[in-house]
């Protein structure tokens, strides 16, 4: 009866192995989900740094006009005032 290797490194298989990991053995299935684990690191860590410069420049961009539009619409609405009084004055 042959015995079953892992795929790897290609050492006998015991059956707890068999029932735990299928075809790999133990080490070898530990170096495997730290590679996967490594390997999806990297590409949250980039997908979270580019969704922080997202928000950071959306912010930049967005709130400063808000904040200013806020604190200047006092002032647009006087001018806007005036300015109908003008031309209310010129057409008399």
């Amino acid at each position: 009866m042959p015995h079953e290797r892992c795929h790897r490194c290609h050492t006998i298989l015991t059956s707890e192995d068999k029932h735990w990991y299928g075809v790999s053995c133990e080490e070898c299935e530990q170096d495997y989900r730290y590679e996967e684990w490594e390997r999806n690191r990297a590409v949250k860590s980039a997908y979270w740094r580019w969704r922080a410069v997202c928000f950071g420049v959306r912010f930049l961009r967005y709130y400063p006009a808000k904040l200013g539009s806020l604190l200047l619409h006092k002032l647009r609405r006087q001018s806007g005032k005036r300015r109908s009084e003008l031309r209310h004055d010129r057409r008399k």
